[in-house]
């Protein structure tokens, strides 16, 4: 219990330090950020997180957040006939937001000459 309001500071971990012998590999915890970010998710969308710690046997994590989009206080996204307009062209285009297209005049490259095998 003496740890548990730590638990929600940046920065603060309770997971051991990786070994030296695996600088290959980057941590995937350890950083202080997890339980801090996940109660400002919650609050943001007017709910909370809530520890109950049990010893010997571990720790429950509550999530309480909002179910109905009535309740909700921030602006959500709005997806129907008139909206789908604006994500969907007439004209395909082909660049990075549509890769699925193809342009079959395009020249392609690649970093192997045809003439070695």
């Amino acid at each position: 219990r003496s740890k548990q309001d730590l638990l929600f500071q940046y920065l603060y971990s309770t997971a051991p330090q990786p070994a030296r012998s695996d600088i290959a590999s980057a941590p995937l915890a350890g950083y202080g950020y997890g339980l801090p970010l996940s109660r400002l998710y919650a609050r943001y969308f007017q709910g909370d997180i809530m520890l109950n710690s049990y010893e010997g046997y571990g720790t429950d994590a509550i999530i309480y957040l909002k179910v109905l989009s009535s309740e909700a206080s921030e602006m959500l996204p709005v997806y129907n006939k008139t909206a789908s307009r604006v994500y969907h062209r007439d004209v395909p285009v082909n660049d990075w937001s549509s890769p699925w297209i193809t342009n079959h005049n395009q020249r392609s490259f690649s970093s192997l000459s045809s003439n070695h095998k």
